[in-house]
């Protein structure tokens, strides 16, 4: 079995290794929480029924006209993004704080999450229902979901050579890959299945298919280098890391039997 201690650090994998693990849960939960909720506000904004569930918005599609129906699948996607980008900001600012790591899990689902919608234009989804309104043609729409793909890979690889930064002095880049990119992506997306159960097949296989592109995040995790002046960032799993999964958790399992806006 390999030895997961590192060789010129006192510090163990179960030290750093945890922190990861329950930041990936909780930012990629309060981040499909932060999605969905974005998606309801805007249908209540414009009077349209709806019943908000843990995973899914229900749209009553009889009402409402085709446009409104666009501006409420797009506003999911576009706060996301609002949010990572301003957690990319903060982090450039406060990345040796305890407060780095989680801001930088929330700059990956939240422009993920915008990426991955943009993936499927050409295909179903909150940007598909945009392109329909806009009667983009296929090439346009292909293209956009080309450009999806490419766009999440770079941010993903971004993310891994941050990653990469927070490990203890003297872990390996291989073990750096495997505590901060692998398990966490592995067993991190597990606990979101779990903790979003029940739900349909299909987000089953969503949540699934983006946990792939965190492969891009093990290469660019495998070719960085520990920077000297990154110093020693806090890893140890803290009670507003904890405090921050469970208030998630209990979100979602209040969502379960949907909330519904009948106008």
């Amino acid at each position: 079995m390999t030895d997961l201690r590192v060789a010129s650090d006192t510090s163990s994998f179960t030290e750093w290794g945890l922190r990861p693990l329950v930041l990936f849960a909780a930012a990629y939960t309060v981040m499909t929480i932060v999605h969905e909720l974005a998606h309801a506000l805007t249908a209540y904004a414009l009077r349209v029924p709806f019943t908000l569930f843990h995973f899914a918005v229900n749209i009553d599609r009889a009402h409402g006209t085709l446009n409104q129906h666009a501006i409420i699948g797009v506003a999911g996607p576009l706060v996301a993004l609002g949010i990572g980008l301003l957690s990319w900001g903060a982090y450039t600012r406060s990345q040796n704080s305890r407060l780095g790591l989680p801001l930088l899990y929330l700059v990956m689902f939240g422009v993920g999450t915008f990426f991955g919608n943009l993936i499927s234009t050409a295909f179903v989804g909150d940007f598909s229902r945009l392109a329909l309104t806009l009667q983009l043609p296929m090439a346009v729409r292909y293209s956009a979901s080309v450009l999806g793909v490419l766009l999440l890979c770079g941010l993903s690889f971004l993310i891994g050579t941050e990653l990469r930064r927070w490990t203890p002095v003297g872990v390996s880049a291989a073990k750096a890959m495997l505590g901060m990119v692998a398990l966490p992506a592995i067993l991190g997306t597990t606990i979101v299945l779990l903790i979003f159960l029940p739900m349909t097949f299909a987000f089953v296989y969503a949540r699934i298919a983006e946990s792939s592109f965190w492969i891009a995040a093990a290469v660019g995790t495998l070719v960085s280098r520990k920077h000297p002046t990154d110093g020693r960032r806090r890893l140890d799993v803290g009670w507003a890391d904890i405090a921050l999964l469970l208030a998630a958790v209990l979100v979602v399992r209040l969502m379960v039997h949907g909330i519904t806006f009948a106008p």
